[in-house]
């Protein structure tokens, strides 16, 4: 059964509709009852029915992932194309921290937290048009064994909350890379095939399929914005 998890809106909304629900219950119950103990037959107190105090952020992943994690950043060369990479042990996130000197240390503890029998790494790339502007992940899912991730490059929160330096960063016009390195953790053996899609800044998807250590990019480009512009 397919559980595509949208990253952003889909749970705080409905944390936030329960937790609003449950204020308005527990508001409605006060003061009812003479036994001044302020409980109205089977109603509890707000604080004891409000599930968005503590609902599980877990129930709404896809089934056979655990967790994920991730951390924006950026480096100082220019993308021509997309790029999406897969790390499943030390040696290959060693090589892919020397390869990334100015994200090194920012990313050095992310990526030694990594207990590679249970998860996966996987590192999603494209170009900018300056520092201000980020990659982000929108969905995350499993299907047909395989980890989904969908990203797009959009102009930056001020700050990302996720480890990277977009707050700081002069919106000047200075081609960059920037990245998205997204840590999947599994219930039981990780996956090790992903399919990836990223939508640059123009608007065009390119779709990824990474088995292990190899990629092949599946033709595509989808019209969700027809502006021109480089990659």
């Amino acid at each position: 059964m397919r559980r595509r998890t949208l990253v952003f809106g889909t749970a705080s909304l409905l944390a936030l509709s329960a937790g609003c629900l449950a204020d308005e219950l527990g508001s409605e119950s006060d003061g009812e009852t003479d036994d001044g103990t302020g409980s109205n037959g089977n109603e509890t107190d707000g604080d004891e029915t409000d599930p968005g105090s503590d609902s599980d952020p877990e129930a709404d992943l896809p089934d056979g992932l655990a967790d994920y994690e991730t951390r924006a950043y950026q480096e100082p060369e220019r993308s021509t194309a997309p790029d999406v990479e897969l790390l499943t042990d030390s040696d290959g996130t060693d090589r892919w921290l020397d390869e990334r000197t100015d994200q090194a240390d920012s990313l050095a503890d992310f990526v030694d937290e990594t207990d590679f029998e249970t998860s996966i790494l996987v590192s999603l790339e494209a170009g900018a048009p300056n520092p201000c502007h980020e990659l982000a992940l929108e969905a995350i899912d499993i299907e047909d064994d395989a980890l989904v991730l969908e990203a797009a490059v959009g102009e930056a929160d001020e700050d990302d909350g996720d480890g990277g330096e977009t707050e700081t960063q002069a919106c000047i016009a200075q081609e960059t890379t920037v990245g998205r390195l997204v840590r999947a953790t599994f219930e039981s053996a990780p996956l090790t095939d992903v399919s990836a899609s990223i939508t640059d800044r123009n608007g065009q998807t390119s779709e990824f399929s990474v088995a292990s250590e190899s990629a092949s990019e599946s033709a595509s480009e989808s019209d969700a914005g027809s502006e021109s512009g480089g990659s």
